[in-house]
């Protein structure tokens, strides 16, 4: 199995002169099996030339299968541009958390509304099929079996643990550290007194997500802050790469890739943040890369 990524940044696409190297697009990763078999997750702006890619190796009809964290507008926004989505005869299978599945049509077809976009939902050739995830609840589309993963964000995110080829690889994407919590009621950003509830709670998801992850070749992690600057926006639902290397060094995963770039952080600032990271990780025995569009990384105890 190998990963390959389309786009790396979050909250916003920062493409231009200082992310020429790392890249500007928002979130996408393609995974695929020695077979062929392909597993797109998440559909930010970087899914646009994915789906030029994949329309040119395949431009018959296709089933597209494609995982959600949650449908933030970095993480949807690349739909309208799927190329092979206006191929008729595509059928495109999307997977969302329980809660948000409900509202995926709803909120697709929003995107695409006629005041946006120039071709609602309805009229796109491609079939769309929507499905609820539920954490812990394993589906298998293909060759890869996943198992859906809790998330520490505002109104609610999942990640996937991937199981394929003998090998194996989890997108964390997005989530806070779990010890702040921001309740649905409240609309500006802060950190929350917590309840003994709400302690269990991130105490229990803390848990799980380390036991998910148990054994991973790589886990690309939301690592979107810097330590001082999650120290000013403690709980937009983003990580630091120190909380990600806490959660793969216990985890026991061999490979943390650092994802969700801010889009602050430009070139010059993602190779120091690279290098750092890197030198962390050999100290815990952990190989840490920073991600970058085009990146492709082969998966398994064998990989480099």
């Amino acid at each position: 199995m190998q990963i390959t990524f389309w786009g790396v940044r979050g909250s916003y696409p920062v493409p231009g002169a200082a992310t020429v190297r790392y890249g500007g697009q928002t979130s996408c990763v393609e995974a695929r099996t020695a077979s062929g078999d392909t597993l797109i997750v998440d559909a930010g702006t970087g899914m646009r030339a994915l789906g030029n890619k994949l329309f040119r190796e395949a431009p018959a009809p296709q089933h597209y299968h494609v995982l959600l964290s949650h449908v933030h507008w970095d993480h949807i926004q690349g739909l309208p541009f799927f190329s092979p989505a206006y191929i008729p005869g595509t059928k495109i299978s999307v997977y969302a958390l329980l809660t948000a599945a409900d509202e995926l049509q709803h909120v697709i077809g929003g995107i695409t509304r006629h005041e946006f976009f120039p071709m609602p939902l309805e009229a796109v050739p491609a079939v769309f099929e929507f499905h609820q995830v539920e954490p812990g609840v394993e589906l298998t589309i293909n060759g890869f079996h996943i198992t859906p993963i809790a998330l520490n964000h505002p109104f609610g995110s999942v990640g996937y643990r991937i199981d394929g080829d003998g090998s194996s690889w989890a997108y964390v994407s997005d989530t806070a550290p779990f010890t702040d919590v921001l309740h649905k009621q409240h609309f500006l950003p802060g950190p929350e007194p917590l309840s003994e509830h709400d302690k269990q709670s991130l105490s229990a998801m803390r848990d799980t997500l380390v036991r998910r992850l148990a054994g991973v070749d790589t886990v690309v992690y939301d690592t979107h802050f810097l330590p001082d600057e999650y120290a000013k926006y403690p709980h937009y639902g983003h990580s630091t790469p120190d909380h990600a290397l806490d959660i793969c060094v216990e985890a026991r995963a061999r490979r943390l890739v650092l994802y969700h770039h801010a889009p602050a952080h430009g070139d010059d600032q993602m190779d120091r943040i690279a290098a750092e990271y890197h030198s962390q990780g050999a100290k815990r025995n952990i190989e840490v890369v920073a991600s970058f569009e085009g990146m492709t990384l082969p998966i398994g105890p064998e990989a480099t």
